[in-house]
């Protein structure tokens, strides 16, 4: 009788577990991150609907609380409703999920983090890169004194895209740099040290006498990258800054610019070419009292360029707002803050529609739609020269601008 009955029982519990698992499937309970991110006593909303009741544990539970009620309690929780997060302490939590006390079903990690604040970009900026070296963007012949054709730097396997940073084993950054040294050099024979994606290399090569007297060989390079972009934040404490929301490749080759120096100056909106179907628009500026440098800049990096202003930066719209973390940021309106003309910064409605979770920065994280029938007008929507204008919600600065355009 016994043994029936503790069959009798695990047929139970094995098929309540089967049932269990069938309900989280559906509704998607594993879909529930594995960690969070919280600011230190603010409180973080968590919508998961799973209609059943956990019993939750904490191994620091003291400072924790899950909708009001502290976790050292062994709190009893219904999923269906939304789940409040609150830390009064910076740390690290983890806690466990358990069905019916006994069950360990899901573990997850709260991370309290202190409030950032920061004072929101949207000034238009002028963005000057000159890279640790120069960038080769094309090849060219070189005729000699006695007219014949020649090419020394195809021929000696240099290639698009390549960055010489050193002629004759000196450091050069411009491109007159590389054309004094080639002349300068006495027996014509010339090495150049390259970067070429994530090897260096060197060759040699002879530069070639033209018609004039001048010594060439055969290539066309870059030796700064210049554009118009947006301040996405100002950090007033350390003076670092944003910008941009997307890395700077070299127009020509595609190539990321590795930087060697480069600055950030006041620029203003001059036109704007309205985007249409298939067809990007795209901000027209000028860049304004370029011998007064805003800031260097540090990293180019998918996120943007960061780096340190010289001068601080004011927002019209805000003193300053505290970086939301990622739990935080919802679908649902929004705004952003951008310059369309001049230099007056306006803020613009929006419609955030998709957020895309990850569990480290990969690219983009939110799909964004431009709503306000102003800035529609205007631009036909997003444009380029909107790259790393802030994204503002609830209080709260969640992203930058990143276009993405599709054909």
């Amino acid at each position: 009788m016994q043994n029936k009955a503790k069959k009798i029982i695990g047929i139970f519990l094995a098929f309540s577990i089967v049932i269990t698992a069938v309900v989280l499937d559906y509704y998607s309970f594993y879909d529930f991150p594995d960690e969070i991110r919280i600011i230190e006593g603010k409180q973080q909303e968590i919508k998961l609907k799973v209609p059943l009741t956990f019993q939750l544990f904490c191994d620091e539970s003291d400072f924790l609380t899950i909708n009001g009620n502290r976790l050292k309690d062994k709190l009893s929780l219904n999923l269906k409703d939304p789940v409040i997060i609150q830390s009064s302490k910076l740390g690290t939590y983890n806690i466990e999920f358990r069905l019916l006390g006994v069950i360990p079903v899901k573990k997850m990690r709260v991370q309290v983090l202190p409030e950032t604040r920061v004072i929101p970009g949207g000034h238009s900026v002028g963005v000057k890169l000159r890279p640790n070296g120069v960038i080769v963007v094309g090849f060219a012949s070189v005729i000699d004194e006695n007219g014949q054709r020649h090419y020394p730097a195809q021929e000696a396997g240099i290639e698009i895209g390549d960055t010489i940073y050193m002629v004759n084993h000196q450091k050069i950054y411009q491109a007159d740099e590389l054309s004094r040294i080639v002349n300068n050099d006495e027996d014509k024979t010339v090495v150049l040290s390259i970067k070429r994606n994530d090897r260096t290399l060197e060759t040699n090569l002879n530069a070639i006498r033209n018609a004039s007297g001048m010594y060439q060989i055969g290539l066309w390079v870059r030796d700064i990258a210049a554009g118009v972009g947006t301040l996405t934040f100002y950090d007033p404490k350390t003076g670092f800054y944003g910008a941009l929301g997307h890395i700077i490749s070299d127009a020509d080759t595609g190539k990321i610019i590795e930087i060697g120096e480069g600055e950030i100056i006041r620029a203003k909106v001059t036109s704007i070419a309205p985007g249409r179907k298939s067809q990007p628009g795209e901000k027209k500026g000028m860049f304004v009292h370029e011998d007064r440098i805003m800031g260097n800049i540090l990293a180019n990096t998918p996120f943007g360029i960061f780096g340190k202003a010289y001068y601080p930066f004011q927002n019209p719209y805000y003193a300053s707002l505290p970086i939301a973390p990622i739990t935080q940021v919802h679908e649902g309106k929004a705004s952003i803050l951008t310059v369309i003309n001049g230099e007056k910064i306006e803020k613009y409605d929006i419609e955030i529609q998709k957020i895309i979770r990850q569990a480290y920065p990969n690219g983009k994280g939110m799909i964004i739609k431009i709503t306000d029938p102003k800035l529609i007008e205007k631009t036909g929507g997003i444009i380029q020269g909107m790259s790393g204008s802030p994204i503002i919600q609830d209080g709260y600065l969640v992203g930058a601008v990143n276009p993405c355009f599709c054909k």
